[in-house]
């Protein structure tokens, strides 16, 4: 008899960003490494100016972009995280990145102790 085994968590990454283009691919690649699936990247585009967002659409076309006129990081983390459909949320800056198995490492965790309602990393 095959075992039932539950689907993987679905991550959301928050990403704000405001005239990113200098950081934003680097930043999505490290999300793109990542050795976890599914994961889902909601960019909040706060009212860029440059090509940050032709940019995430070439290197993740499946990100979904979200625009909005320029508010400020909180409040573009704010749509983000109303935008969100997954289990766990992780927020990123454009100008951040992650090292590999961030986040396989945290939802593993989040998982073994379910009486833990929230992880970070320094």
């Amino acid at each position: 008899m095959t075992p039932i085994t539950q689907p993987m968590p679905l991550v959301s990454v928050v990403m704000p960003a405001y005239n990113a283009a200098r950081y934003i691919l680097e930043a999505i690649d490290s999300i793109l490494r990542q050795d976890y699936s599914p994961i889902e990247i909601v960019l909040v585009d706060d009212g860029s100016t440059d090509n940050t967002v032709s940019l995430v659409e070439a290197r993740a076309p499946a990100a979904r972009i979200i625009r909005q006129a320029n508010a400020g990081v909180g409040a573009a983390r704010n749509t983000g995280l109303r935008a969100a459909t997954g289990d766990f949320v992780c927020f990123l800056d454009a100008d951040d990145g992650w090292f590999p198995g961030k986040v396989s490492t945290q939802v593993g965790y989040l998982e073994a102790n379910p009486d833990v309602g929230a992880v970070y990393h320094l």
